[in-house]
């Protein structure tokens, strides 16, 4: 009888052991290949480009710079708050993002969602990062003006944020945005960009493949 009741022992420690692997290889994000990441959605360089310092603000002038991007993923959108159509919707996939990852319970502590303003002539500070905030609580919005803008965004291959036309500020390039994410290392480095369109399943895959620790 002891010998049968040591049997059962073992074999149901060894189901649970199963059991446990199967469930941990379940739930553990899947490290996937620099061409599955491609192929859904994010473009990582083989080597991650630097970028110089910078300088933008969020609400009650507290200054963003590069400095807020060392020990942290970070990701960064490039949008405004007039936006009719693209931010709201990607700003949207990117809060459904955060939710999964909590729901996951997905370590977070050193991860950040920037969105910078394209339209500073008209976001203030506090005007972005309220609308940010309307999409997650997490999210950082911030501005500065244009000659800043205009430095970042080259660096990290962002378009539509050239307004000027003559000596007139134009913003009818605005009506055709269209941005890729942008992914920014724990060094404060251009690591890569998640390139539209954008969608929940594909960004959580590449993103927690990329960022798992």
């Amino acid at each position: 009888m002891k010998a049968i009741n040591r049997n059962l022992l073992l074999i149901v420690i060894f189901i649970v052991t199963v059991l446990g692997l199967f469930i941990n290889k379940l739930t553990t994000p899947r490290t996937l290949s620099n061409n599955e990441l491609l192929i859904n959605g994010l473009f990582l360089f083989k080597t991650p480009k630097q970028i110089s310092d910078f300088e933008f603000f969020t609400e009650n002038n507290k200054l963003f710079t590069k400095a807020d991007l060392m020990g942290k993923w970070t990701i960064m959108y490039f949008g405004f708050s007039r936006c009719p159509d693209e931010c709201p919707t990607t700003m949207y996939e990117l809060s459904k993002l955060i939710k999964v990852l909590r729901d996951k319970n997905y370590n977070l502590e050193n991860k950040q969602w920037v969105l910078v303003s394209i339209d500073p002539e008209r976001d203030t500070p506090e005007i972005i990062n309220n609308y940010a905030k309307g999409f997650d609580n997490d999210f950082i919005g911030v501005s500065n003006v244009r000659p800043m803008l205009l430095n970042l965004a080259t660096q990290l291959s962002v378009n539509n944020v050239m307004p000027m036309a003559g000596n007139e500020i134009d913003h009818s390039h605005l009506e055709n945005h269209v941005n890729s994410i942008i992914l920014l290392n724990p060094q404060g480095e251009f690591a890569g960009l998640f390139r539209p369109p954008f969608s929940t399943s594909r960004l959580s895959l590449t993103y927690q493949s990329v960022t798992q620790d």
